[in-house]
């Protein structure tokens, strides 16, 4: 026996290991909106303009939602960044953003619940995701607000817990994890376009 770790245990990342995942994204988003607000303010400035103007909160709406109701590796953060540089405010995209992904999050469960985990999704998630099924069978609705917190695609997370019925309630409590993050991401984009600015 040499001690090396076996697969699984290479597969099952320590809660330090998350949370490093979650800082370092967090840290990249802040200096990336730093490095952008500093060389790029003007068009990145002009282009959010011009999507508020064109789309407003309501596209901003509907790019959370279509993002996070799909099984994509998209993020909606960089389209909270436009509208924050198009001029909306911080209150708004949090709001907005926030309550999209939660209706997301929603949809998704009840997929999920309607018809199950398709075959092609859930052979994806088994390759590139094995944690996912066993979080959710372990943890229900804890297991949802680990996924929603995480930098995963949610419909990943809200469509396999409505196909393992993991009860409605655990499911709409645990996405209320959608928030903070949110937040989070939203203080991040603001302070670096704040840095990039001076």
């Amino acid at each position: 026996m040499t001690g090396d770790p076996t697969p699984q245990q290479e597969a099952s990342p320590t809660v330090a290991q998350t949370a490093w995942k979650l800082a370092v994204g967090f840290v990249v988003v802040f200096a990336l909106a730093a490095v952008l607000g500093a060389w790029f303010r003007e068009p990145i400035e002009a282009v959010g303009t011009l999507a508020v103007e064109r789309y407003g909160l309501l596209g901003l709406a509907g790019v959370v939602l279509l993002i996070d109701v799909t099984p994509t590796p998209l993020s909606y953060v960089p389209f909270m960044f436009l509208a924050s540089a198009g001029g909306l405010s911080f209150e708004a995209v949090l709001l907005v953003s926030s309550a999209a992904s939660y209706l997301a999050g929603l949809s998704g469960y009840l997929v999920g619940r309607a018809i199950g985990m398709p075959p092609r999704i859930e052979r994806w998630m088994a390759d590139k995701h094995p944690r996912i099924r066993q979080l959710l069978d372990r943890r229900g609705g804890w297991g949802v607000a680990a996924i929603g917190a995480l930098p995963l695609p949610l419909a990943l997370g809200t469509w396999s817990a409505g196909a393992l019925r993991v009860p409605a309630s655990q499911v709409a409590l645990a996405l209320l994890v959608r928030l903070p993050k949110t937040a989070v991401y939203l203080v991040m984009i603001h302070s670096g376009l704040s840095l990039g600015a001076s």
